[in-house]
């Protein structure tokens, strides 16, 4: 039968927390059935011809009785866990294909088994406390908070999850369910089942991947796929993106953790315009509130990120001599030191995990829904490519004689651009988009470069910076904005050119431009 669960990956000081959040939920809606140990094992061949083909083969004793279950057509998106489950009680407490009580699953495993001795690959012990909740909507969930450890190929690692599985109701009960017990701290989505995080234990020696900045992947669309599922494709992928970044900000100093971070939002909002019809404008604005809010939130530390490492320290690498140099660099350093500090709180945050969870719930339940609005995917992509052109165009009349300002809205409308065209360019001529593509992107770089020059001014005309009372450190910095200056009237002519030569080039969607 098919089984739906949410999981969560939780740190070991999150465990006491979430269990006194349970507790204070009212009696009426929640029953605590009890702590029992969990002793399960996970069996293969040795070149796991099992797990190569999705499947899962499992014996766990509770107790005194042992269950054998098959696991397969799993998927993990979001936390939400998806998969088929046969199960059946082993007396005799050894593996046995032949109780595989699914005649089609049992025939397919002894052919992929064939005559090859399943063999025990990983083991885990588990402490599980189970809570039953019974909401007022008639959503019945088995809530299991779980700590304990996984052991593989001689090694052993701690495991705390949460995991809330669907027992009657719709999914969309198991985000509200969580929602009352979310746990202190950061939220993470569990990824991997506790199988493939044996796998991950035998050949890496962890259960969790480290924690490191991840670019967008590309989402392989096409024009067979239908608009609500491609909108549910792509907005998966920006939350996995923001995910996997909020953790890499949060774990590590590495400068690209923030980028990323902010890159994945600006592609969120991006995409919620592109499927606000489908979403619902209301509630694609209310997401893009909340990821406009985190982007600003990012934004600081990127911007301090891009001065420090990209402006400042070449530049005074390249002048030696400079006179109160190291001191505007130690203060830069300071103030980026605390306002990482200040991200990585509020990337903690409860107004953070309800983002996500929220977002989760509407990729994976919201976008189903029967009343939601579908239409031909390569209309909207017409349709939605058109009008950010057109956007685009509009934006940028008069261009010779911007202002800072100007040129900051001209950013703004080709990076919407260059989202959607990432987005929704498998569905047109790959020489068509690499053509117009490349182009944007080469715009692009050019104002990120003035961009950058533009924050750079920004950071040394405001605190601390500009606090700074020492003549040699301010006449550093008036070196340095200097620099940044004759930089700025140097590259605009050239992005005048990079903009002309896309301002020629032919949309390659239906509807061209005059």
């Amino acid at each position: 039968m098919p089984e739906i669960e949410l999981k969560l990956l939780l740190e070991q000081q999150q465990v006491p927390s979430t269990l006194a959040r349970i507790e204070q939920l009212p009696p009426a809606i929640r029953r605590i059935r009890g702590t029992r140990q969990l002793h399960s094992l996970y069996f293969d061949t040795p070149d796991g011809v099992l797990r190569n083909n999705g499947i899962t083969l499992r014996l766990r004793c509770t107790g005194t009785q042992w269950v054998q279950t098959v696991k397969l057509n799993g998927s993990i998106k979001g936390g939400l866990s998806r998969v088929t489950e046969i199960e059946g009680a082993i007396p005799e407490g050894v593996v046995s294909v032949d109780a595989i009580d699914n005649r089609k699953v049992r025939d397919h495993i002894k052919e992929l088994v064939e005559n090859t001795q399943l063999q025990t690959v990983a083991e885990t012990r588990i402490r599980r406390t189970q809570i039953d909740l019974h909401l007022d909507d008639g959503t019945r969930a088995e809530v299991a908070l779980d700590s304990g450890a996984v052991k593989a190929a001689g090694r052993s690692a701690p495991l705390h999850e949460l995991e809330i599985e669907l027992i009657d109701g719709q999914p969309a009960g198991l985000f509200r369910s969580a929602r009352m017990i979310l746990p202190d701290g950061a939220l993470r989505f569990s990824r991997y089942s506790k199988a493939a995080r044996s796998v991950l234990l035998a050949e890496h020696g962890y259960v969790e991947p480290p924690a490191s900045p991840r670019k967008a992947l590309r989402v392989p669309i096409t024009r067979k796929t239908r608009g609500g599922e491609a909108a549910q494709e792509i907005l998966q992928e920006c939350l996995a993106q923001i995910s996997a970044n909020i953790e890499a900000v949060r774990q590590s100093e590495d400068v690209e953790g923030p980028h990323q971070l902010r890159i994945g939002l600006r592609r969120l909002r991006s995409a919620l315009s592109l499927f606000d019809q489908m979403i619902g404008r209301s509630i694609s604005n209310q997401f893009a509130k909340e990821a406009r809010w985190l982007g600003h939130e990012v934004g600081r530390l990127r911007d301090l990120d891009v001065v420090l490492d990209d402006i400042a320290r070449p530049f005074y690498r390249d002048v030696p001599q400079e006179p109160g140099a190291n001191l505007v660099l130690n203060t830069l350093e300071r103030h980026t030191r605390d306002v990482r500090a200040d991200l990585r709180h509020t990337l903690s945050s409860e107004r953070v995990n309800v983002f996500l969870l929220d977002l989760s719930e509407l990729i994976q339940t919201g976008l189903s829904a029967p009343s939601r609005p579908d239409r031909k995917l390569k209309d909207l992509a017409d349709e939605k490519l058109c009008k950010r052109w057109n956007h685009l165009l509009a934006r940028a009349e008069g261009i010779e004689n911007f202002t800072t300002d100007q040129k900051h809205g001209l950013r703004k409308a080709l990076k919407k651009l260059r989202y959607a065209i990432e987005f929704l360019g498998p569905l047109y001529a790959p020489a068509s988009v690499k053509r117009i593509s490349s182009r944007l992107k080469a715009l692009q770089a050019m104002f990120g470069s003035l961009n950058d020059v533009a924050v750079t001014e920004l950071t040394l005309n405001k605190p601390p910076l500009a606090s700074i009372n020492d003549p040699s450190a301010q006449r550093a910095i008036g070196r340095l904005l200097g620099a940044c200056e004759t930089r700025s009237v140097y590259d605009w002519p050239a992005t005048i050119g990079d903009w002309k030569r896309l301002r020629a080039s032919p949309p390659f969607w239906k509807h061209h431009q005059p």
